[in-house]
């Protein structure tokens, strides 16, 4: 009976001891929902301070839809769009201006400075420097819009989250000034484009749900 319930012990600690090496060596990200508030917690576990990218807005794709989102130019053809958009001043404001820099100047080289003043809050990245065994909460808006004609709907949407590594090796124009940002010298901290998201955010959304 000692013996099977030694085995058993050691098989347990085997077990903890994996599930805390999967954890650590990782920066990751999960979701809370207050009421209008989304909450994206960033958990660095990494051995080196790190600076990475977040989306200003928040993308949600409807399940009976196959868009990515249900937010911009097509924003009418959905029921319900639902999207979140960054809070202000949260952001590394020493990074940012870096970011902001490269992209101005890339928008120029591409003929599209036009578009440097017609930037709003919500369009583009905010950049985040985090300790090592840090943990970081950036908070948005959650916005909830339905499209007229009115009527009864409901549906489940999904939190897709901006792709950043597709983008960053991938040949995307728009992706650019994310890779020169990238490979600038961040002293003794490491950039990181995307983090292990622990679990999907799904949000079963109806009219009732609609900002007022």
């Amino acid at each position: 009976m000692r013996n099977i319930t030694l085995t058993l012990l050691i098989i347990f600690c085997l077990l903890s001891c994996k599930r805390e090496q999967k954890k650590s060596g990782v920066f990751s990200l999960k979701y809370v929902k207050n009421n209008n508030e989304l909450i994206l917690i960033f958990e660095n576990n990494t051995s080196q301070n790190i600076v990475f990218p977040v989306p200003n807005t928040l993308e949600f794709g409807d399940k009976n839809f196959k868009d990515f989102s249900t937010q911009g130019n097509m924003e009418g053809s959905y029921p319900i769009s639902v999207y979140a958009i960054m809070k202000d001043n949260q952001s590394s404001k020493f990074y940012q201006k870096k970011l902001d820099s490269i992209r101005n100047s890339n928008l120029t080289e591409r003929g599209m400075a036009d578009l440097i003043n017609q930037m709003m809050p919500s369009d583009g990245d905010s950049v985040f420097y985090l300790n090592r065994n840090g943990k970081l909460r950036v908070k948005y808006n959650l916005i909830i819009k339905q499209s007229p004609p009115t009527h009864n709907y409901s549906s489940k949407f999904k939190q897709n989250y901006y792709p950043y590594n597709k983008v960053l090796k991938g040949d995307y124009p728009e992706g650019e000034y994310l890779r020169r940002f990238s490979k600038i010298d961040f002293g003794k901290a490491k950039f990181i484009a995307q983090p292990i998201i622990n679990d999907s955010l799904f949000l079963n959304i109806s009219q009732n749900d609609v900002n007022k």
